[in-house]
């Protein structure tokens, strides 16, 4: 067990176990529900090298996911079955207790830092969004913490950044194109790059943080060279003239 989490007795095996078999149970039941996991146990889930990498270890203190909001009521009737309670219910969040285990639903349409509809991009990957979508919900972030960070060069180090969506493959144009038409999302997501290439060599080994230093620079490049829209560069010449694309 290399992370301890939650509680004393809580630990991170636990929670991966537990997040496979209700988007499994999701999954196979009458009418096949789409479950996803995100946040910290995502990352664990599809990144390997956290285990070995004392630097990339963090608390998680709960469970998150995502499903399509039509599907709710049927995923909470999963979640009891597997022992969980509702805690409280709002609009966009449900939240959920299982042995002092919090459990998070809410839906794939996020608005916290930026709107970014998740939805259509749910069957890309299973029991976890897409590692493109793992990366740009850290990116995002106006507040990048450390755990964004090493939730970020985990995924950059254990997964390949390249054009398309390919299984457990990062998909720069992906990124790139949803940042092309918004100017605030466009740099918030670029300065946290430039923020993780300033601190790599303090999470990863320097053949590591050069690897990881290359995968940051296609997806830099993809949005350098992707043209924008006309609102972008309205914004861009009044907020940054003196980094206006020629």
């Amino acid at each position: 067990m290399y992370v301890i989490i939650a509680t004393m007795t809580t630990t991170i095996d636990q929670l991966t176990v537990l997040a496979k078999t209700l988007v499994d149970a999701a999954t196979h039941a009458p009418r096949k529900l789409t479950l996803r996991v995100l946040g910290g146990v995502a990352v664990v889930l599809t990144c390997p090298s956290i285990e070995t990498k004392p630097s990339l270890q963090r608390s998680i203190k709960d469970l998150d996911f995502v499903a399509p909001l039509e599907e709710w009521d049927a995923i909470a009737e999963i979640f009891r079955a597997n022992g969980a309670s509702l805690k409280s219910k709002q609009a966009d969040r449900m939240v959920f207790d299982k042995d002092g285990i919090e459990i998070e639903l809410t839906t794939p349409d996020f608005t916290a830092d930026y709107r970014v509809d998740l939805k259509p991009r749910l069957a890309l990957a299973s029991p976890t969004l897409s590692p493109s979508d793992l990366l740009l919900i850290k990116l995002l972030r106006r507040k990048f913490e450390e755990k964004d960070i090493q939730d970020a060069v985990a995924l950059l180090l254990d997964h390949r950044v390249a054009k398309g969506e390919v299984q457990d493959q990062i998909d720069h144009e992906y990124i790139a194109k949803l940042c092309r038409n918004q100017w605030a999302l466009f740099h918030t997501v670029y300065d946290n790059t430039v923020t993780l290439e300033k601190v790599l060599d303090k999470y990863v080994e320097p053949e590591e943080a050069q690897l990881v230093w290359r995968r940051i620079e296609l997806i830099q490049e993809d949005m350098d060279q992707q043209p924008k829209s006309f609102g972008w560069m309205i914004n861009q010449f009044l907020k940054k003239p003196t980094q206006v694309p020629r």
